[in-house]
C-alpha cells in the first residue's frame, strides 16, 4: 500500500505532518510526498514499523526510480497536478 500527498499552499502543515503521522499509525508502509514549491519533488519514504514513523528512502526532482513498493522508472515530467 501506498499513500501519495500533493502538498498545497492552504494545507502544508496537514500535508507534511499530520497526514504522514496518521499513515504511520494505520501501518501503511510507503508515503511519498509530492512538493510543487519551485518544479516538482517527490519524496519517498518507508515506514519503521517498530516506531511507527516514516524515514526517507528518496528525493527525485527529474525522475523517480525506485524498487518499492514496487518497480518504478517514471519522468518526473509525466506528474501533473491538478492545479498547475
Amino acid at each position: 500500500m501506498l499513500a501519495v500527498e500533493i502538498v498545497s499552499s492552504l494545507s502544508l502543515i496537514m500535508d507534511r505532518i499530520t497526514k504522514p503521522a496518521l499513515y504511520a499509525a494505520a501501518g501503511i508502509p510507503f508515503y511519498w510526498r509530492i512538493e510543487t514549491g519551485d518544479g516538482l519533488t517527490v519524496h519517498t519514504h518507508k515506514i519503521d514499523p517498530e516506531h511507527e514513523v516514516y524515514r526517507s528512502s528518496g528525493t527525485f526532482q527529474e525522475q523517480i526510480v525506485t524498487a518499492e513498493p514496487w518497480e518504478i522508472d517514471l519522468p518526473i515530467s509525466r506528474i501533473t497536478p491538478r492545479y498547475l
